[in-house]
């Protein structure tokens, strides 16, 4: 992808479903699905297809094939309100060529998209490691992390590098920037999986710039730096693939993005990028090591189809056959697919029936062209963003793209960042399993799959956004300084309000109320984001920001510890003051507004005085599940808490004399970890007690009027997950982990 936009912060949980039990009582539980891939083998006239019956069950799933998948309902659809089509596409005929062996044999790809591709030229990030988190909220990339996208059935991870913020006048790549690189891609070989390395953002006219005016200066560095890559991997085997650029282009030209074969400057920069395309080749087989043998992949102008399929472009000559790829990206069809909602162009729905031409059409092209002469090609980028409720669209768009790439012989590789997302970083789990479940589906080749959805922190920090209707008279704004730091007077407390004006053609603008807190030593940034679509006021829970960063490291990181970021967070509903940013801002036709404040006539910060009133409504949800395959059983434990929560806030003045009060408190000892309700007995029973204590405390809480509420020794009884305080969802998850003989004791102190 080209650049990255602060937008589309708000987090996804994947929900469960509520169904009865055999006891009659309600419980949580996934729906899942599995499938299987039945493939036609490369270079016959058969079908890609899937059977129909994806098979739905409440825990367990039934294996019925290579590939078992099993999967939970989004946040957003019903689990009867999406499904993965069944598709059958014919597949054409495909040389079995090496290249296109190994290609096939990459199977499904992932991106580890807006994170070693970030960029810095203006120096805001403040350090060059640091550069690593600044695009994708703060998550330092992790072995966890790519495990996860392993285990999902991916066997490709495509790491896009920037490599001009980390080099010097001579561009020598700093040894910290290439050693992190390294360590990365080692998170993936160490895997047994393929990777793709590129030089990514690195285009412009003081590094590398198409066009025969720019071409010395860009043969000098793209040789340069890649003289370094290669010797640094030479020794790595053929499962490491180089990938010469990312998406060359003539920027800010009319044609930047939409190629015209016929244009002179088209010409001239696709002649240019066939020459760049050779340097980088000779230089990398010239390097020594595997690299004499190693697959390299060449892009096109601006790595479009069209770009790699006019008769300018020409692949570079190599000295060894069946050692090169074609990279194309395809975010089709473009409305659906990348077009933002700004964009006058921007659909959110797919037909699968009838919105498939465009998606037909470049894959005909590659066909043609390329794979139907043994020449392999892999898709190094598509996705389809996410556009409000459209779940079951994005699902069939991308089981469709990837079932008629793979009839046409082609790997593909899904852009995964905070637009595209499918895997949310800060707790490795996939935030759209639906679309992982399709995409394997029609994917070439077979993989065993575990996507898991799981949300093992009940103090997962999630931000929640609502409109407020507060008086004027009650409101208290927040005094600016002069440096964008808003003072109140007094303590914000649990709630604080911004207010967006929009300024003539705004069409939308983020940004965040932050805080800079100490605490044990270490200094942190607290960020709590608000977005708008108009003007309006926003409303922000200071009990859930968005980030919570350790400055102090290098690079920051994002905290993790729940205890840490529950004691910042009760830390700043004391403080006085807040930074009011903001960050992004674009017109109606998706341009960006520079600077982002302008985008408003004013944007400001209050909170509710102490006589005031409010009334505001936050819901919070959090899911724990695990959803894992294996042979030949496949079991799905869940368990998950709602809790909408009305807040009424008023002050009243009362002068009392002092009352000293003494209190007894009796501490109610377990004597069955796991016997919630106290019966003598572990089932599930206490898992749905836990739940709807959770739920519904005032049927199920200490004093409910539900004569099978909860109890004190209850309570006590159900505290069997170490990492949290009290009763919370992650107790019912180990109980029926327990059931499920995942784990041998609930007892806390073995």
């Amino acid at each position: 992808m080209n650049s990255f936009v602060k937008k589309s912060w708000s987090a996804a949980l994947a929900a469960v479903t509520l169904v009865s039990s055999a006891m009659g009582s309600p419980i949580f539980t996934s729906s899942a699905v599995s499938v299987s891939l039945q493939q036609a083998a490369e270079g016959t006239e058969s079908a890609y297809s899937a059977p129909a019956a994806a098979v739905s069950s409440d825990i367990d799933v039934t294996d019925i094939g290579e590939l078992s998948v099993p999967l939970l309902t989004s946040n957003k659809v019903a689990a009867a309100d999406y499904n993965i089509p069944d598709l059958s596409i014919p597949a054409k005929s495909v040389p079995e060529t090496e290249g296109i062996k190994f290609v096939k044999d990459m199977r499904l790809g992932w991106n580890l998209g807006n994170t070693m591709d970030a960029i810095d030229d203006t120096g805001w990030v403040g350090s060059e490691m640091g550069i690593e988190t600044c695009w994708n909220g703060g998550y330092k990339t992790s072995k966890k992390m790519i495990d996860t996208v392993k285990d999902a059935g991916f066997r490709t991870v495509r790491i896009p590098v920037s490599w001009h913020n980390h080099v010097d006048g001579n561009y020598q790549i700093t040894k910290q920037w290439m050693d992190r690189v390294q360590e990365i891609v080692d998170y993936a070989i160490d895997n047994d999986m393929y990777v793709i390395l590129n030089v990514h953002h690195d285009n412009d006219d003081k590094h590398m710039y198409p066009d025969s005016a720019h071409y010395a200066q860009s043969k000098k560095y793209m040789t340069t730096v890649w003289s370094q890559i290669a010797e640094r991997f030479k020794d790595y085997d053929n499962k490491l693939i180089f990938e010469t650029m990312n998406e060359p282009r003539l920027i800010g030209h009319q044609n930047e993005w939409w190629i015209n074969p016929s244009n002179p400057d088209c010409i001239d920069a696709i002649k240019t990028i066939n020459k760049l395309n050779q340097d980088v080749l000779d230089t990398i087989r010239s390097s020594g090591g595997n690299n004499g043998t190693r697959y390299v992949a060449v892009p096109g102008y601006d790595c479009s189809v069209d770009g790699a399929t006019n008769d300018n472009f020409q692949i570079p000559s190599d000295k060894v056959q069946n050692r090169l790829i074609v990279a194309v990206h395809a975010y089709l069809p473009y409305g659906f697919a990348l077009a933002e909602e700004s964009d006058s162009q921007s659909v959110s729905k797919f037909n699968i029936k009838t919105d498939t031409g465009e998606i037909n059409q470049a894959f005909d092209k590659v066909y043609q062209k390329y794979t139907s002469k043994g020449i392999p090609v892999y898709v190094g980028e598509y996705g389809a963003r996410e556009k409000g409720n459209n779940v079951q669209d994005r699902v069939d768009c991308a089981a469709y793209f990837t079932a008629y790439a793979s009839s046409v012989g082609v790997t593909c590789c899904w852009w995964d960042d905070i637009s595209f997302m499918l895997l949310d970083r800060s707790n490795c789990t996939w935030k759209r399993p639906e679309i992982v479940a399709a995409i394997n589906k029609y994917a070439r080749g077979s993989a065993q799959s575990t996507i898991v959805t799981s949300v093992t922190n009940p103090n997962e920090i999630v931000t929640t956004t609502t409109s407020a209707n507060v008086s004027e008279s009650d409101k208290i704004y927040g005094t600016d300084n002069g440096s964008g730091t808003v003072s109140f007077g007094t303590s914000i407390g649990e709630t604080a309000f911004v207010d967006v004006q929009f300024a003539g053609n705004t069409n939308f603008m983020n940004g965040c109320l932050g805080f800079s807190p100490q605490l044990n030593g270490k200094s942190y940034w607290v960020s709590y984001v608000w977005e708008a679509k108009k003007s309006g006021v926003i409303t922000l829970d200071m009990n859930n920001p968005k980030q919570v960063m350790d400055v102090s490291t290098e690079p920051a990181e994002a905290v993790t510890d729940a205890d840490v970021k529950k004691q910042l967070i009760e830390n700043i509903k004391k403080e006085k003051s807040a930074l009011l940013q903001a960050w992004y801002a674009s017109d109606k036709s998706g341009k960006e507004i520079t600077p982002p404040a302008s985008g408003a006539e004013s944007i400001k910060a209050f909170i509710i005085s102490s006589n005031g009133s409010q009334q505001t409504t936050t819901t919070t949800t959090t899911t724990a599940t695990t959803s894992t395959t294996s042979e030949p059983k496949t079991t799905s434990t869940t368990t998950s808490t709602t809790t909408t929560t009305i807040t009424s806030t008023t002050s009243t003045t009362t002068v009392t004399e002092p009352v000293t009060t003494t209190t007894t408190v009796t501490v109610v000892k377990a004597d069955k970890y796991g016997d919630v309700n106290c019966d003598g007995e572990i089932d599930m029973s206490d898992v749905v007690l836990i739940m709807q204590y959770l739920a519904n405390p005032n049927k199920y809480g200490l004093e409910g009027s539900d004569e099978k509420h909860i109890t004190e020794k209850g309570l006590a009884n159900g505290d069997v997950d170490k990492s949290s305080e009290g009763i919370t969802a992650n107790d019912a998850l180990r109980i029926q982990e327990f059931l499920l003989k995942k784990v041998a004791s609930l007892d806390i102190a073995g």
